[in-house]
């Protein structure tokens, strides 16, 4: 096969697979040819640099890694430690973990490196923070993984209550780690997939014996997608939309032709309970903060008479951010939805049973990822759970609260059409914006925020939760409220507070409070500040990215400044004159 042949195909595999629906085979070589050719193929993908320490070889996955991340929207420049090294090279200020300054560092143990098991749990736990703390004075993110189990039955079952096991020591150390330093490390637990490779396919002692892996090549795709999909949940690549068919989808028959009384839904039968459980995964997505939104070939008023009449319905109107049921093409109407979300299309998931509905919409929009659901109903759930998309490296209370936010913007919208006065309107609501201090409750949230946000950013600069617990005096968290609705924390300012005058190192704001006025609301709480130590400049450092348009738009209407040849904005004090009809509510006293 032709280079270009070789090329073409491997952009078809990239764009139309995913890396798990692949023979294992022509995925590794799939992963390869990516490796070989990766500067022959135009990218302008974000990238991240991890260096991955392991006591096992590590060589054969790094590829499938490589292309998982590739498919995920990150171009991941991943190194490796030798075998055997990973301790090492912790510990050691000179090692090439450090010389290389990666964005992240990836700890892989396995139950291989548990310290004698007779030793006490404390002692184990003493041991891993030893090695973890040369990386955090580098302000190194560490992602671990934790112990996996051990694969023969002797050392499970009745030992795991056992305090002298091998099994009860991995247990209790897993926990006692989440448990104490989750501020600190961010760890992944490999139990769901240890199960769904097997047992067979994840202990592999015959290729530990040959190279020093310990799981088979068979193992790899899903181990590769497992773990990309952790660590971009990190990175904030998490899907944050669910775009659903319904007919087929979410129950069984065609509505419009069954009535709702027709159509397949219940345990009754096999496939009718296979759509229950569907909606009862899809109910635990929209509980860890997934918008749900309906795109359906279908009457409007039909189609909402199931979610209010049918009894086994789980999944209600309330639960749906955005509904739209037209006959419209599908493209055109995820489109719609992607508008009213404000959100980007590479944030959308779309499920749908019918192929042609789901490659016309892979043929229009790119980057949304397409899920053609086919066969039993009852494996619905994994066919959507399996690509990982949805994993959340934390789930906050706001996460829990969106669609309820999405469900006040359309209350908002209906009431703003009996308005001419849009800020006496916006007024009316009685908005509240509160500013607090970031408590330990909120770590997650303002991590989640500052990593997730893409179109109200100013820059890359983010804190990790131990960075921002350090920082905790010059971390502003705003909660807005208006009579709707509690939007929970919207806002984020990382601030500096030197020569003079009040630096913004980076400003975040979720997009479901855009054109609310909150960034006058902001700017009154500065000047505030400003006055208050007697400073009389604002800086911010603005650098543009593909996606965060708002934000420029934003500081310019604000009236800062740009700095000749530099990306710094400045803006005097006394040139500050808004009012943004917000009250401000201090909780602590940021304003001193």
């Amino acid at each position: 096969m032709s280079k270009k042949n070789q090329i073409d195909e491997l952009q078809y595999f990239i764009k139309n697979s995913f890396f798990l629906d692949l023979e294992p085979q022509k995925a590794l070589q799939m992963a390869k040819r990516l490796k070989k050719f990766k500067n022959n193929i135009k990218c302008d993908l974000p990238k991240v640099r991890i260096r991955m320490l392991s006591n096992f070889n590590l060589e054969l996955i790094i590829d499938s890694l490589f292309f998982c991340f590739y498919q995920r929207g990150i171009f991941a420049d991943i190194t490796y430690s030798d075998f055997g090294t990973m301790f090492t090279e912790l510990l050691d200020p000179k090692s090439q973990t450090y010389i290389l300054k990666p964005d992240i560092i990836f700890i892989w143990p396995t139950y291989r490196d548990i310290q004698e098991y007779n030793i006490s749990v404390d002692k184990e736990v003493c041991f891993w923070k030893k090695l973890w703390n040369l990386s955090k004075n580098k302000k190194i993110e560490i992602v671990q993984c934790l112990f996996d189990k051990p694969p023969f039955i002797s050392m499970n079952n009745f030992q795991s209550n056992s305090k002298n096991s091998l099994i009860s020591h991995i247990n209790e150390t897993n926990l006692e780690l989440e448990k104490k330093f989750s501020n600190e490390v961010s760890f992944i637990n490999l139990e769901t997939l240890q199960i769904n490779v097997g047992s067979k396919n994840w202990h592999d002692n015959r290729m530990y014996a040959l190279c020093k892996q310990p799981f088979a090549l068979d193992a790899i795709p899903e181990t590769s997608q497992f773990l990309t999909s952790c660590i971009a949940s990190k990175l904030g690549k998490s899907k944050k939309v669910l775009v659903m068919d319904l007919d087929n989808t979410l129950w069984g028959g065609e509505i419009g032709d069954l009535g709702e009384d027709g159509i397949i839904l219940g345990k009754e039968t096999s496939d009718g309970e296979g759509y229950v459980n569907f909606q009862s995964y899809i109910k635990q997505l929209a509980n860890m903060g997934v918008l749900l939104a309906v795109c359906s070939k279908n009457n409007e008023d039909i189609a909402k008479k199931v979610f209010i009449n049918h009894t086994d319905m789980l999944i209600s109107l309330e639960d749906i951010s955005c509904f739209v049921a037209n006959y419209k093409d599908k493209a055109s109407n995820i489109s719609y939805i992607k508008k009213f979300l404000n959100v980007d299309y590479d944030s959308m998931v779309f499920i749908d049973d019918s192929k042609v509905e789901c490659e016309w919409v892979k043929s229009s929009l790119p980057d949304v990822v397409v899920i053609n659901l086919d066969g039993d109903p009852s494996s619905f759930a994994y066919q959507l759970d399996r690509q990982g998309l949805f994993i959340r490296s934390s789930i906050t209370q706001e996460d829990k609260m969106r669609a309820k936010s999405f469900q006040a913007k359309k209350e908002i919208n209906k009431l703003k059409t009996n308005t001419n006065n849009l800020q006496a309107f916006l007024k009316s609501l009685n908005p509240v914006l509160v500013i607090e201090k970031v408590l330990p409750y909120a770590l997650d949230r303002v991590e989640q925020l500052l990593l997730k946000t893409n179109q109200f950013k100013l820059n890359n600069t983010v804190y990790n939760k131990k960075q921002i617990e350090l920082n905790h005096n010059k971390v502003l968290a705003m909660r807005f409220v208006d009579k709707l609705n509690d939007y929970g924390i919207v806002v984020i300012l990382l601030l500096d507070f030197r020569d003079k005058k009040i630096n913004i190192i980076n400003w975040v704001m979720s997009c479901r409070v855009f054109s609310r006025n909150i960034e006058l609301a902001v700017l009154e709480i500065l000047k505030k500040i400003a006055h208050n130590k007697s400073y009389k400049k604002i800086s911010l450092e603005f650098i543009k990215s593909k996606k965060n348009i708002a934000a420029e738009s934003v500081i310019s209407k604000l009236g800062f400044k740009k700095i000749k040849n530099t990306s710094v904005y400045d803006l005097n004090i006394d040139d500050i004159a808004v009012n943004s009809n917000i009250k401000i509510k201090f909780l602590e006293r940021f304003d001193k």
